[in-house]
């Protein structure tokens, strides 16, 4: 089974929410929309990297499990190479309010989330981390690889452009 980190069982006080990245990174086989984590600290020994995802059966695949973290870059490049991700981009959070987006965390992490695909899912969860601490990172359709979102939006328009024209009566 590929690695997705570690549950969280108290939260630590050392997270330091005044470097905050939503990190993306691209997605499992079948999800064109990519993997979204939360990523905190200065440096890559101090960083942790927060996130929905599930490990087999006894956590239904992710769909309802708790939260994952990793401690430093070294797990979280073993996450990537465990399951055939790369990341994609970084994005500032911005956080001013870091004690906010610590409550908000210590809410996520405590309870099993409920994925619900595009309304409830990876984005989401670093979104409100984040919208607590006073930063803002959008993502349109909460599809975190906007060059994906990007591609599917240039290709209805090509295909509305190229649409034959209706007939009137």
């Amino acid at each position: 089974m590929s690695y997705e980190g570690e549950i969280l069982i108290a939260c630590p006080s050392d997270i330091d929410f005044t470097n905050t990245w939503a990190v993306v990174v691209s997605g499992a086989t079948g999800n064109p929309c990519g993997h979204m984590l939360l990523c905190c600290g200065l440096d890559s020994a101090s960083s942790w990297y927060l996130h929905v995802a599930g490990q087999g059966l006894a956590e239904l695949g992710g769909v309802y499990a708790y939260p994952k973290f990793m401690r430093g870059d070294i797990n979280f490049f073993r996450y990537l190479a465990e399951n055939n991700k790369n990341e994609i981009r970084r994005l500032d959070a911005e956080i001013t309010k870091p004690s906010a987006a610590y409550g908000k965390l210590v809410e996520f992490m405590s309870n099993k989330w409920f994925w619900r695909v595009l309304p409830h899912n990876c984005a989401t969860f670093t979104k409100e981390i984040i919208r607590a601490g006073g930063g803002n990172v959008k993502v349109a359709l909460n599809c975190p690889d906007q060059e994906f979102v990007k591609k599917v939006g240039d290709a209805v328009k090509e295909g509305l452009r190229n649409m034959p024209p209706r007939p009137y009566y």
